[in-house]
């Protein structure tokens, strides 16, 4: 079976030593015919004494590890020599005793899945085997390297749905049981490594073009009883019934297809995932659901926050949680739909994204009538015909023209909105001579002064 590797890399790493191989995912991905990027190499030899041919440049990425990076015409390799890991009791993902080995069978043992512990060696073009890993990629199946796979690394569990979804593969039977059984072991993990496994889980579709490989991947944590070490929020979805004249599924299937539903744009999907997390909640407090985006906006920001996230992404995602049921059933005033649009032009994009993917996901919703030009879009198209100034800062007056009124601080903050809203809503106004004379009726000083 012929790994198709380019004559440049073919020729480095032949280059570095008799026994040097790929080995890892460009192998597995080569062998099932998909998108081969990074390449990852091994050998019995310490990286310091590879022989690097001239302009390869190496940098000691994990001493203990022994793990390098080395780049030979502007491509980047990851070498690791041969090791065996041991593990304190737990899963954390970090081995506690490394050894540097010589046995190919050795490290074999201590990778996650067999058919990432397949070697080529380029120089003889020759596949080598030790765990049956070449099989494994025909059949499109995932199945531990050793017994203590999770046990001994939690993260491991977040790969392998990862990997299942991202490669369209089947998880083989013991190898699900035992992720199941181990799936406390991902509390040992840091926080940054969940997350960003959990974000490559919510594109595993755009990975290698697997259709719905995402929603899956959602549907695996599930049953691998995972959602209660990463998100437990997401946990307590389970089985909650809704409303059946508006949804046919339960919280977390709905809120799993409106993930299946949401493009792969910025943080849409987050917001997709945590839409309705709220929900829970209100029903324990309140027996309904109503109100249920405001909470989720609240438990939003714990759990992104808990997950480390970046601010500005908590700041997106809570705020269109917050929003997306406004004015579900299209019965506000234009007037204070304008308003609304101008105030999240920004993100009106994706919130009217979200929507529709919630509306999908219920289940009930007419496809045709979800697609076609929500209230949001056609108003903000109007004002936009229109001229309406939908940034404060193409009003036809100023923070300096107030203040040349005798405006005092806050109290030209306020007066600003106060013109800016009726402009919004009437942009004909906007103009310096009604905003002048408008600006009058607005109090100079600030209210509480």
């Amino acid at each position: 079976m012929k790994i198709q590797v380019d004559n440049k890399s073919a020729e480095f790493i032949s280059a570095l030593g008799e026994k040097v191989y790929i080995v890892g995912g460009y192998v597995r991905n080569s062998l099932c015919g998909l998108k081969c990027t990074d390449i990852d190499i091994a050998g019995p030899t310490p990286a310091q004494a590879l022989k690097l041919p001239p302009r390869a440049t190496m940098t000691m990425v994990n001493h203990r590890m022994g793990t390098a990076q080395i780049i030979y015409d502007d491509v980047k390799y990851e070498y690791t020599p041969f090791r065996v890991e041991v593990y304190n009791a737990g899963g954390e993902h970090t081995p506690s005793q490394v050894y540097f080995t010589e046995d190919m069978d050795a490290d074999a043992q201590r990778r996650d899945f067999c058919c990432n512990a397949i070697y080529y060696d380029v120089r003889n073009d020759e596949l080598i085997d030790p765990l049956g890993g070449v099989r494994d990629a025909e059949m499109k199946v995932l199945r531990g390297c050793n017994k203590r796979v999770f046990e001994s690394d939690g993260l491991r569990l977040l790969r392998l749905v990862r990997l299942a979804a991202q490669l369209d593969f089947k998880i083989e039977g013991e190898t699900a049981a035992s992720a199941k059984a181990n799936s406390d072991k991902l509390s040992d993990i840091t926080t940054e490594r969940k997350r960003a496994e959990l974000d490559k889980i919510l594109y595993a579709d755009t990975a290698n073009g697997v259709p719905n490989a995402h929603y899956r991947g959602l549907r695996l944590m599930k049953q691998l009883d995972i959602w209660r070490n990463i998100i437990p929020e997401i946990a307590e979805m389970d089985g909650m019934v809704q409303p059946e004249q508006f949804h046919k599924f339960d919280v977390m299937e709905h809120t799993f297809r409106t993930v299946l539903y949401a493009e792969p744009i910025g943080n849409l999907r987050l917001a997709a995932l945590l839409h309705d997390v709220g929900k829970p909640y209100c029903m324990k407090k309140f027996n309904n659901y109503h109100g249920h985006e405001h909470s989720s906006e609240v438990l939003a920001r714990i759990i992104l926050n808990r997950l480390r996230y970046p601010k500005d992404v908590i700041e997106q995602v809570c705020r269109l949680c917050g929003l997306h049921m406004y004015d579900m059933r299209g019965d506000a005033r234009e007037a204070k739909v304008r308003v609304f649009v101008a105030k999240n032009y920004d993100v009106l994009d994706k919130l009217v994204a979200l929507i529709r993917a919630d509306r999908l996901a219920t289940g009930r919703a007419d496809k045709d009538e979800v697609a076609a030009p929500h209230r949001f879009e056609l108003v903000r198209d109007k004002m936009i015909a229109e001229g309406a100034p939908i940034l404060k800062r193409s009003l036809r007056i100023s923070g300096k023209d107030l203040a040349e009124m005798g405006f005092e601080s806050e109290a030209i903050s306020a007066a600003l909105d106060g013109l800016w809203r009726s402009c919004v809503i009437e942009p004909k106004y906007n103009n310096t001579e009604w905003l002048t004379k408008m600006a009058e009726r607005y109090p100079k000083k600030p209210q509480n002064a």
